[in-house]
């Protein structure tokens, strides 16, 4: 009986996950390709609001330093965009992906210091670096595999757009 309760629970947290990742993507087409033709109207907003209201979905304290880290790591890529040749060499963008997945593990660890000081900074930040290698080994993984449609579908959407300007 316990297995089975436990099979069902997950079975349930694999269809919210699934919902969750289908809003996600749904949201990201709506932004990038501006399916609405209207300046300003996101109904990617609306759409969190109901599945906030619907799926209870709720912060921790970790949720804001996610946020700056992520952040930190597009000023990185933007940055280093102006600086080097990054857009034309597919190696650099590859070691870039890997130092991001160490760069975002840091921040968030940096932002946990708010709550317990540079101990807690320090505590947090080596209990994850495991998960910071996984995040890192992630990244480079699946640059192979997403380097080719999103930048296949970005060009196409910005010929697109350079066509009806």
């Amino acid at each position: 009986m316990k297995a089975r309760t436990q099979a069902i629970g997950k079975h349930a947290q694999v269809k919210r996950m699934t919902l969750i990742a289908m809003l996600a993507a749904l949201g990201t087409v709506l932004r990038v390709f501006k399916i609405i033709p209207i300046p300003n109207v996101q109904p990617v907003t609306d759409m969190i609001i109901i599945a906030t209201l619907m799926l209870g979905i709720g912060f921790g304290i970790w949720t804001i330093p996610q946020i700056l880290a992520y952040a930190v790591c597009v000023l990185t890529v933007a940055g280093l965009a102006k600086i080097t040749p990054l857009k034309k060499h597919f190696t650099l963008q590859l070691i870039l992906a890997t130092f991001l997945g160490f760069e975002y593990g840091f921040i968030v660890s940096l932002g946990m210091s708010i709550y317990g000081g540079w101990a807690a900074f320090v505590a947090y930040w080596l209990s994850g670096l495991l998960f910071d290698f996984y995040h890192a080994v992630g990244n480079f993984g699946c640059y192979f595999i997403l380097y080719k449609p999103l930048t296949v579908a970005f060009k196409r959407k910005q010929s697109i757009n350079n066509s009806t300007d």
